[in-house]
């Protein structure tokens, strides 16, 4: 078995690296630099020089507000591609594992099952909409993973902006009237790692709903407790009008994960901390 990992620089690419080398399982990384998944002639040299069993993409365009500008760029990373590899990888007999958001769902119920229709809000949730769609019409056999607010050890996301905001200003204001789960990217490689050889849709978050405006409470108590000066004094609640982001997002994305028995996001949080702390 030799996985092929798309998306080498991102969150859940690094975690999942580290997993595969912690468990001995052999792989290869590219990033965009040295595959360009715009480029089908890219995507096919790979399948034919390359030795590997499984293809996990990682890669996908995630900038949610910027997509409302940029809806070519969002749909040929989160659809176009994921059709020419799901192609490929069923032409060669190759698995494929793909992972895709929340944000495909409109936010109009209390808790989201694999099964659930999809009805997204933004240009970002249509996206990834289209990916799912193309993924399960050219490689049936394939594995899907929707998963929500990720976070992790590298990478850019929700908690280091936050730490970084917390060292900077004495106030900060965080949307209160979202709510999901936050997804440690460590716990979600290990389970994608366990579905290796499954097939259809799966949901993996981490167990405990909370708000943007809850998230940053608790990375603000984290830091505290671990001894960390802030400047932030409040961080205060505001709501997603008053927030003025661009595009629409979900009043609640919650994930349900009944395939799974995942950790709680704050033992993820703390993990990321600590890490942080050892690499300042």
């Amino acid at each position: 078995m030799k996985l092929w990992i798309l998306g080498k620089r991102g969150i859940l690419s690094s975690a999942m690296r580290r997993k595969c080398e912690e468990k001995g399982i052999e792989f290869v990384a590219t990033s965009r630099r040295e595959v360009d998944l715009h480029q089908e002639e890219a995507i096919q040299a790979q399948f034919e020089t390359l030795s590997f069993t499984h293809v996990m993409n990682c890669a996908a365009y995630t900038a949610v507000d910027k997509a409302e500008e940029e809806e070519e760029r969002a749909y040929a990373l989160n659809a176009r591609a994921i059709e020419t590899l799901a192609k490929y990888a069923n032409s060669y007999g190759k698995k494929l594992i793909h992972f895709s958001t929340d944000y495909v769902f409109d936010g109009k119920e209390k808790g989201y099952r694999e099964e659930a229709a999809t009805a997204p809000l933004s240009i970002y949730g249509k996206s990834k909409e289209a990916g799912e769609k193309l993924l399960k019409k050219y490689h049936p056999e394939a594995c899907l993973i929707r998963t929500s607010w990720l976070f992790g050890k590298e990478g850019n996301h929700f908690v280091k902006t936050m730490i970084r905001l917390m060292q900077e200003k004495e106030m900060i204001e965080v949307v209160s009237d979202q709510w999901g789960r936050p997804t440690y990217a460590d716990d979600l490689a290990e389970a994608a790692l366990n579905l290796l050889d499954a097939s259809g849709t799966y949901h993996f978050a981490n167990t405990g709903e909370t708000t943007w405006h809850g998230f940053a409470e608790a990375i603000k108590k984290s830091l505290e407790e671990n001894n960390i000066s802030l400047k932030c004094q409040q961080v205060n609640p505001i709501s997603t009008e008053d927030f003025g982001i661009i595009a629409k997002r979900p009043a609640s994305s919650v994930l349900k994960t009944e395939n799974f028995s995942p950790p709680h996001w704050k033992e993820g949080l703390e993990e990321v901390i600590r890490h942080a702390l050892k690499t300042k």
